[in-house]
């Protein structure tokens, strides 16, 4: 049987769509207890922080999940998806030991990728003494009131959102119609790339 055949067979199935929902509502588990830890620590800031052992293992997992979400078996995307859940445990437990302080929820965190500098945007007047004193503690890193960026952006760019607003409301998913990939890649011209 072939690859296809095997998998609309199993999409058939009941047994196998139990499975699937099973798979799908522990893998939203996962994807908020990483989240839950991003808020706690910011989640580049424990991937710089844990060791190089520890992130070699963690990003081993993480591969195995992606595999498994690949091959969209969902007794392999379970058994992944708690792999990884223990795996941000034991990434937010050694942060901890090692005494990183949790943000303040008025604390907002990411990593510039390009300069490799740790940002921070305090919300409030109290998270930016935090602020910083995370950027003395964990250079080289920046900080920002959230005032200081709404003043940096140009003030079109709020008309122009505004408008949008205006003309489209808040716009929702309200439901998601999968489509068939091949098909849709069928209305695309496909150029060649000249070497």
């Amino acid at each position: 049987m072939s690859d296809l055949n095997y998998r609309m067979k199993n999409i058939r199935d009941e047994a196998f769509k139990k499975k699937k929902e099973e798979s799908n509502a522990i893998y939203s588990k996962m994807l908020k207890h990483k989240a839950e830890a991003s808020a706690r620590y910011g989640w580049d800031r424990i991937m710089e922080i844990i060791s190089p052992d520890l992130r070699k293992r963690f990003f081993r997992q993480q591969q195995l999940l992606t595999n498994s979400l690949l091959e969209n078996d969902p007794d392999e995307i379970i058994k992944q998806s708690e792999g990884m859940m223990r795996g941000i445990t034991a990434l937010v437990e050694y942060v901890s030991e090692q005494g990183f302080e949790e943000l303040d929820p008025n604390i907002w965190i990411t990593k510039h990728h390009k300069l490799g500098v740790q940002i921070l945007i305090a919300l409030d007047r109290d998270a930016l003494a935090k602020c910083a004193a995370i950027c003395q503690a964990e250079p080289p890193s920046l900080y920002f009131s959230i005032n200081e960026i709404f003043c940096m952006v140009p003030e079109d760019t709020f008309d122009v959102k505004k408008r949008f607003k205006e003309n489209f409301g808040d716009v929702r998913i309200v439901s998601r119609k999968p489509i068939d990939i091949d098909k849709e890649s069928q209305r695309f011209i496909e150029d060649e790339i000249l070497y």
